[in-house]
């Protein structure tokens, strides 16, 4: 069975016969080692003849503009507030489950055993010291897994969408706290921007023998 790891993108061939056919299943991938799991469906459709499993896949796709759900989780570090309630209605309405640490040390630990594919922080969380102690954590990763991170700093100072204020301040995307009103198209805007970076940037790397 061909299966593609949904973290690293690497393709797979598993065996038939190592995957059981009556159970949802899961194993880690050789290259990043985070869990691909394997669902009785996939197994289904797996199966059936070319013609069947094309029609299959077109009547479970979304219509066209219409996000798929289940993206992931996000992680939102914010205090309870106003600003709070709207980020986690709009990373809700982009198909993310999102989970909410109290405290940057909580969130580290999160972190520990799950990759977020969209990572927000409010400049003030942790009594004001939360952004920068993740700042440190995100520069301290490999870059193989701080490029899956889409990180968004939430700043009540600074501009939305100001690509030299994301540089200094380590960030993928910034969203200033006069453009709340538009959270769900401002963070699409910021995840697809940082996919096609590094959509670019990854087919580069291979186009040089680096990946």
């Amino acid at each position: 069975m061909n299966i593609t790891c949904p973290h690293c993108k690497t393709k797979l061939n598993i065996p038939d016969d190592r995957i059981p056919k009556d159970k949802n299943s899961s194993f880690k991938c050789p290259k990043c080692q985070d869990k691909v799991q394997v669902l009785t469906s996939q197994l289904n459709l797996s199966a059936m003849d070319p013609e069947k499993k094309e029609r299959t896949k077109r009547e479970s796709m979304p219509p066209p503009g219409v996000s798929s759900p289940g993206r992931g989780q996000a992680l939102l570090c914010m205090e309870d507030s106003s600003e709070k309630t709207k980020f986690v209605a709009a990373v809700q309405g982009l198909g993310f489950h999102v989970e909410i640490p109290g405290s940057i040390s909580e969130a580290f630990k999160k972190m520990a055993y799950q990759i977020y594919p969209l990572v927000l922080v409010d400049e003030l969380f942790d009594q004001n010291k939360g952004f920068k102690a993740m700042s440190i954590h995100m520069n301290e990763l490999d870059m193989s897994l701080r490029r899956r991170i889409c990180m968004v700093l939430f700043s009540n100072g600074l501009p939305t969408g100001d690509p030299m204020s994301a540089l200094h301040s380590s960030v993928n995307y910034i969203v200033g706290s006069d453009r709340l009103d538009h959270l769900e198209d401002i963070l699409s805007t910021a995840l697809t921007e940082h996919q096609d970076f590094y959509t670019v940037y990854n087919e580069s790397m291979r186009a040089a023998g680096k990946a």
